[in-house]
């Protein structure tokens, strides 16, 4: 039998993580719902690439993305300390062998798309 290697996994959380105080970057970056969500709404027509560990460009292509919505909820342990809320973007997809291999060995706990944003101080 051959695996699937399908995965779904959050692609950005809504709003801050209060376990998370200050970012490698130095700062707290996040997205409120609304604007998660026009990015998730974007996604697909722009091209819907997914890449691996925040890499260069030769990291994209190693998901093919099936499924893009934003969670309306109830909240969903997925039993590994991580619990969806509604407004979270998840993302579904196949992963070709190289990404699956790399997540069977726990080595992919996430999703990695491609954007920008412009970085606004809290009001």
């Amino acid at each position: 039998d051959e695996e699937q290697r399908y995965l779904l996994l959050m692609a950005y959380q809504a709003g801050p993580d209060p376990r998370i105080r200050r970012g490698a970057d130095g700062g707290w970056d996040y997205f409120d719902a609304a604007e998660l969500e026009k990015a998730c709404f974007s996604f697909l027509p722009g091209g819907a690439q997914v890449g691996l560990f925040h890499g260069p460009d030769d990291s994209i292509g190693p998901f093919t993305v099936t499924e893009n919505y934003i969670y309306r909820g109830p909240d969903w342990d997925v039993g590994d300390g991580i619990v969806i809320k509604a407004g979270d973007w998840l993302i579904g997809g196949i992963c070709d062998e190289t990404a699956w291999s790399l997540y069977k060995r726990g080595l992919i706990t996430g999703m990695s798309p491609p954007g920008f944003a412009k970085r606004r101080s809290p009001q």
